[in-house]
């Protein structure tokens, strides 16, 4: 067995409820970023790496039609906006642990374990479940009539982070789904709505069948619930906690290596109407969850007729191999690509 070092903290029952052997999501930076109205933005950040993974986000509540985000790529050093407008954009930076500690902030901890790197405070932080739930979508049967189209979730109390909170969606098999709206504002995140976009001409007679799908928010402030008798519990200046043993983290389990989407798939069409769809591969896990944020948002291409373009997609029936996404495109030429660089695959460290 390997030299240990680290931290590892255990409950009353002797459960482990934290080793630095296993590496959380952590946040080397969280920071916005203002567009210029160019076609492309390129705006230099020392604080991506090599081993970097940043996701761009919005900071406004634009109602069910009016959510976007922009397309994102990266590199070192780099990230690029395609058709950033004027707005003020949220920019996340993550790692895995493998590189090297970054400017640490007044209050956390610091651990080197076999190389593996786990920095949690107040510059560096993990993400923590704060709710999760199940809803029910789609049609409720061959011939029933019964379409439930929108699922909406109001958080016991706001999430209170600068940055919109993240949330993550599983299934129990098929799954079709997007017009993501994450309701609130900066500081007072409320809940969620998602829209339901089952296709029998894509997909078959699953897509007449109720829709099973699991989700939970995650943010990177811990619940100011009572830490417990056993663990460790991590607080900022301003008394906020950051991280306690005792919460769930949720974990980085996979991410795109490129922008990894390309053209697969059933096209959606119809009077007026057109769906590009485009694929990319999975994790095969049923166990993995999907980051919606900018996934299932929409896309704002800019002049063109249909500027604001809904990105849809999910799980096809008994396949967790690829990611089948749609971006609408009512004409049918030039379509928009849903960005392959604005997701990852999480799972809760602990049970739901």
């Amino acid at each position: 067995m390997a030299v240990q070092y680290g931290l590892r903290t255990r409950d009353a029952s002797g459960a482990i409820t934290f080793d630095t052997t296993i590496t959380p999501i952590r946040s080397l930076k969280m920071m916005q970023v203002t567009g210029n109205n160019a076609l492309d933005q390129y705006i230099a950040i020392p604080e991506i790496q090599a081993a970097s993974f940043v996701v761009v986000d919005s900071l406004f509540d634009g109602g069910d039609s009016g959510s976007y985000s922009p397309q994102a790529w990266y590199s070192q050093g780099q990230l690029q906006l395609r058709r950033p407008f004027n707005q003020q954009w949220q920019v996340m930076i993550l790692s895995q642990g493998g590189e090297p500690f970054a400017a640490t902030g007044s209050y956390g901890i610091r651990a080197n374990n076999n190389n593996i790197r786990t920095q949690i405070d107040a510059v560096n932080r993990v993400l923590t479940v704060r709710y999760n739930g199940a809803l029910n979508l789609g049609l409720q049967g061959p011939g029933s009539g019964n379409f439930i189209q929108w699922g909406q979730v109001a958080f016991s109390a706001p999430v209170t982070t600068y940055e919109r909170p993240l949330i993550f969606f599983n299934a129990a098999d098929y799954m079709m789904i997007g017009s993501l709206r994450i309701m609130g504002s900066p500081g007072n995140w409320t809940g969620f709505r998602i829209r339901a976009y089952p296709s029998t001409q894509a997909h078959g007679n699953i897509a007449n069948y109720p829709m099973a799908i699991k989700w939970f928010c995650a943010s990177y402030m811990a619940p100011n619930t009572p830490a417990g008798d056993y663990g460790i519990s991590i607080r900022d200046a301003a008394g906020n906690r950051l991280f306690v043993t005792s919460a769930n983290l949720s974990l980085l389990n996979s991410q795109p290596a490129i922008n990894a989407f390309y053209t697969a798939g059933t096209p959606i069409t119809g009077t007026g109407y057109y769906a590009s769809p485009s694929q990319m591969a999975w994790t095969g896990s049923y166990e993995d969850y999907v980051l919606g944020n900018a996934l299932f948002s929409s896309t704002n291409v800019g002049q063109t007729t249909q500027q604001v373009r809904p990105n849809f997609g999910g799980f096809l029936s008994g396949n967790r191999s690829v990611l089948q996404m749609y971006c609408e495109n009512h004409d049918g030429i030039n379509p928009a690509s849903v960005n392959g660089r604005t997701l990852f695959a999480s799972r809760p460290m602990k049970p739901l």
